[in-house]
């Protein structure tokens, strides 16, 4: 179907904005060459997000090697509106509240051990209307909600670590707020975001896969510069695929994330060392000490982490492969002694 002249014009906007949303602060004439698009078409689009005060001119930037006039830069509004953003975890719920320009105004962490998706939900409405304008022009602009599950067309379909009864997340914020609302899969987020905002030599990253690992092991999986969903929402569960397996016994096939799991790290040490309680900035002190128990669960740690990278390399062959773990960021030489390992197995040149 053809398109239209306004059709055309939104999709020009919709493209300039992205442009100056990530590669800001950013030039019109930069904009004119990463789009291909003639310079008036940009400079017309960017004074109406101008007078609409989406955008603002910041300094001028620096001259071509040719000389010239320095370029006027731009950059989004931080001040036109916010954004409020969740992750439901296994026993807290994150919240960040946003400028349009992505500054973070607001982090803060709740307790929800002993917390229902109701109560969840009703905390999370509670906090959205605590931040009332947040000092901007347009008030609150959207809301996502990441969860560690499976999510299809903006419904939690599946959702291993909390109980979601008959809530509907979506609804129940669209209802009470009446801005655009997005619930996606943790991983699949990040994997976005790495898209948007990682650079390798000047290019951007069409095929990437993020693995992250939580309570769960998951995959966002970025195919041709799109979300890979599957079916239903379900392709990315990697941390279900099959480690062990008794041949002779199926039933006794035991998933990965049994073992490769930040809280199966956790509850192995915790186990064998008697303690009732351990955080991650704790296990890095033990292991900076060379706690026997800790350099080992950690050691394995890396094994298994490692196969599953292998493992998403051969099947994917992306661009990259990005881990997101608390584990890692926290013990500085486990992503090193990852790469490693990986560097070593068999096969690998080939890849």
């Amino acid at each position: 179907m053809a398109l239209n002249k306004q059709s055309i014009r939104s999709l020009n906007e919709k493209s300039v904005l992205r442009q100056i949303f990530i590669g800001g602060p950013i030039s019109r004439i930069q904009i004119s060459r990463n789009l291909d698009l003639n310079k008036s078409t940009v400079s017309a689009i960017f004074n109406d997000l101008s007078e609409r005060k989406i955008v603002v001119e910041m300094g001028q930037g620096e001259s071509t090697q040719v000389g010239g006039r320095k370029p006027v830069m731009i950059k989004v509004n931080q001040n036109y509106g916010f954004t409020v953003n969740f992750d439901i975890g296994f026993h807290h719920l994150d919240v960040m509240g946003n400028y349009l320009d992505g500054t973070a105004f607001h982090y803060e962490r709740f307790d929800t051990t002993k917390s229902d998706i109701r109560q969840i939900a009703a905390l999370m409405v509670k906090t959205i209307r605590s931040f009332g304008d947040a000092a901007t022009i347009q008030g609150l602009l959207g809301i996502s909600v990441a969860v560690h599950g499976i999510v299809f067309e903006n419904k939690v379909t599946y959702s291993p670590f909390i109980d979601m009864e008959d809530v509907s997340l979506y609804d129940e914020l669209s209802a009470q707020f009446l801005v655009p609302v997005v619930l996606e899969n943790e991983a699949n987020l990040v994997a976005t975001f790495q898209r948007d905002f990682s650079r390798t030599s000047n290019r951007t990253m069409d095929n990437i896969v993020v693995i992250s690992i939580h309570k769960g092991v998951g995959a966002g999986i970025i195919i041709n510069h799109h979300i890979y969903r599957g079916e239903h929402g379900e392709a990315g569960e990697i941390g279900r695929s099959i480690y062990t397996m008794n041949l002779a016994d199926p039933k006794k096939a035991e998933k990965i994330e049994n073992y490769a799991s930040q809280d199966a790290i956790l509850e192995l040490i915790m186990r064998q060392k008697n303690l009732q309680q351990l955080n991650f900035g704790e296990v890095a002190a033990l292991y900076e000490q060379h706690d026997d128990v800790v350099v080992e669960a950690i050691n394995n740690f890396c094994s298994y982490i490692t196969t599953m990278v292998y493992n998403t390399a051969i099947s994917f062959n992306p661009d990259a492969i990005y881990l997101s773990s608390d584990l890692i960021e926290n013990i500085t030489d486990l992503l090193p002694m990852i790469q490693a390992k990986y560097e070593q197995l068999p096969g690998k040149e080939k890849n």
